[in-house]
């Protein structure tokens, strides 16, 4: 099994996170939708039990006027570029660390470089493909700006398309629709995607070596022996497959598939084979510090304490687990190895960059690629399938509809919502 998000969007997932609620319980769906106040967080939970509190975001639409995620923090450092790199998030983490670090503190430090545009620094841009020099190099210089589109056409060794340099000139100007990105309307091979991914790989090197400075400073500092440490993700990434391109979109494992670590000062080391949700974090929390909260609070909560797996007592927390899609589009129930999707039922006109679901039946135990979709190959016999559709239909209950949050989006001005386009968010 494994670690997975309950959603395939980020401000929606961290909220999750933060209110260990399941999207249909939070209410948020897109990455312009506050998080209504009446929600407690984890940060305000613990500010309450006397932590100093900071959160640092490396993007701007989790700042705390868009996502109202600040509840509860003592210093919130927002962004007003679209995303800074990890080296700047964690040089601001340790300066607020340093000045704390003899006090009981919580921070959160939200770091964003695997993600499009797909641009890491040098020498980490050439760590993994020194050499290639195809379309997706080309198309990827003139997107990020290393590059003119008149100069990639001039110097290209490619012979290009017409269509290829109409590709790089609307990618320069900003007019390019980031749907025909994530549908490869551009034309990307394997093997501009391999290189593709050699980005991608290179901005989680470059997280990864931030992440090291930060551990390193926390053991100067003699934090390490005494600091729960929590690392995670709000969603995956897709590269290709199922045809989405660089982005997370849809219930598929390649998005909602996430790495978790927790490391407990003083807790052996072991590796859980079971069934957790990043929404655990917060309960889990709170039963490490022993941290009692109220009824109403605690009957809130979708996720669960996972200090019962950590500590050998039990094997699994969960039979089963639900996942939604962005803008209410999709929802998912997941059982052992069988897992139900379940598109709206609502009449709604598709926009450009959604990704449409069809009723689909995986049997991942042996199509851990979702390759087989067992309903369309009439292959359901022995399957769960009636059950998971009727467990997952009464979950979603009668008022499932689209959310996009229009109005919300047009309150932005204009500045942000260019913020959002840069990154994919709007197309």
């Amino acid at each position: 099994m494994g670690a997975f998000c309950p959603i395939d969007l980020t401000n929606p997932s961290h909220i999750s996170i933060f209110t260990s609620k399941y999207p249909k319980n939070h209410g948020v769906y897109t990455n312009w939708t506050p998080m209504e106040k009446e929600h407690v967080t984890l940060a305000e939970i613990l500010k309450n039990q006397g932590y100093k509190t900071a959160a640092l975001v490396s993007s701007n639409h989790l700042n705390t006027n868009i996502s109202g995620l600040g509840k509860g923090f003592d210093f919130f450092r927002s962004i007003s570029l679209g995303q800074v790199p990890a080296n700047e998030t964690i040089n601001n983490a340790l300066s607020w660390i340093r000045e704390n670090a003899d006090k009981n503190f919580f921070v959160w430090v939200h770091l964003f470089d695997p993600h499009m545009p797909y641009n890491p620094p040098s020498p980490y841009d050439k760590v993994f493909d020194k050499r290639y020099n195809g379309w997706g190099k080309i198309f990827f210089d003139v997107y990020n700006h290393k590059i003119s589109a008149r100069n990639a056409m001039s110097t290209s060794k490619e012979e290009l398309t017409q269509s290829q340099k109409d590709v790089l000139l609307k990618a320069e100007q900003g007019t390019l629709p980031y749907s025909d990105i994530c549908f490869n309307r551009i034309g990307l091979t394997e093997k501009d995607m391999e290189y593709v991914k050699s980005l991608y790989d290179g901005e989680i090197k470059f997280m990864d070596e931030n992440i090291g400075v930060l551990f390193k400073e926390m053991d100067t500092l003699g934090l390490s022996k005494k600091t729960i440490i929590i690392f995670t993700a709000d969603h995956g990434e897709s590269l290709g497959e199922h045809g989405i391109y660089c982005d997370h979109k849809g219930l598929y494992e390649n998005t909602i598939h996430i790495p978790f670590i927790i490391y407990v000062p003083g807790m052996t080391h072991r590796k859980i084979n079971s069934t957790v949700l990043n929404m655990d974090i917060l309960p889990t929390v709170l039963d490490l510090l022993h941290i009692n909260v109220s009824s109403e609070i605690n009957d809130g909560f979708d996720g669960k304490s996972l200090i019962p797996l950590m500590d050998g007592s039990t094997e699994k927390v969960r039979d089963l687990f639900f996942m939604e899609q962005k803008n209410n589009l999709a929802k998912s129930i997941r059982q052992g190895d069988y897992k139900f999707i379940m598109p709206i039922k609502e009449n709604f006109i598709p926009l450009e960059d959604d990704y449409i679901h069809q009723e689909e039946m995986y049997d991942l135990g042996n199509d851990i690629g979702e390759r087989n979709n067992l309903i369309a190959s009439g292959t359901l016999d022995t399957t769960p399938y009636e059950v998971l559709k009727a467990t997952l239909t009464a979950w979603a209950g009668k008022e499932w509809r689209v959310k996009r949050d229009s109005k919300q989006l047009k309150r932005l001005d204009e500045e942000q919502r260019e913020k959002l386009k840069a990154l994919g968010y709007i197309n």
